[in-house]
């Protein structure tokens, strides 16, 4: 019974304690999960009818996304575009806008596994972000990071959502009053509420007084 619209140029979050739901919900948008019924749209692709169509309308950033360590940055990337099916031609220019977007052009030449959990972080948007989707759809993408690096990732994500539609998930209030335009709050697999982050904080104000 979950139901809900983010329209291009909305950052939404998906807020709700860990059990809530969030990550199944993300999981059968990104199609790794198949929904036993009902009907998820990506840019106007059915993730069950057209699962190809409508993941190269989408880039994904799992929870614990996984990298290749021994691998330099750039190198990865590339990887990711010719995996995408990116035209050979065009996937050097695909990792610069991606690396660009990130910020991450200065350490394109570090192994991965070296580099720190934000920047390791970075390079996981950046994957999700070779090919330009229009959808980017990220999962607890401050999970784990000090504040310094969460302060980073968070101006990165609100960035990013001023050219395309961000869905990400997560348990912190505060992230999504920094980050979306709206938030979604869930709790065992039910939507209890849609709202802007202030009316959210309106509502809360007489309960934390």
């Amino acid at each position: 019974d979950v139901s809900f619209e983010v329209a291009r140029g909305e950052v939404v979050g998906l807020l709700g304690p860990n059990g809530a739901g969030k990550t199944t919900t993300l999981r059968m948008l990104t199609g790794v999960f198949p929904p036993t019924s009902g009907r998820a749209l990506i840019a106007g692709r059915d993730v069950a009818r057209e699962p190809l169509a409508a993941r190269r309308e989408l880039g994904y950033l799992p929870e614990r996304a996984a990298s290749y360590g021994e691998m330099a940055v750039e190198r990865y990337l590339r990887f990711i575009a010719e995996m995408k099916g990116i035209g050979a031609r065009d996937v050097t220019a695909a990792v610069r806008e991606a690396m660009g977007a990130t910020g991450i052009e200065h350490v394109s030449h570090r192994l991965i596994g070296n580099l720190s959990k934000g920047y390791r972080q970075r390079v996981g948007i950046a994957r999700a972000l070779i090919g330009s989707p229009p959808v980017l759809i990220l999962d607890e993408p401050t999970s784990g990071l000090d504040p310094e690096q969460v302060t980073e990732i968070r101006g990165l994500v609100q960035g990013l959502g001023s050219e395309r539609t961000v869905i990400l998930s997560t348990h912190i209030l505060p992230e999504v009053e920094t980050i979306c335009s709206r938030v979604i709050i869930m709790n065992r697999g039910r939507i209890l509420a849609v709202d802007s982050p202030a009316s959210l904080e309106e509502h809360l104000r007489p309960h934390r007084e």
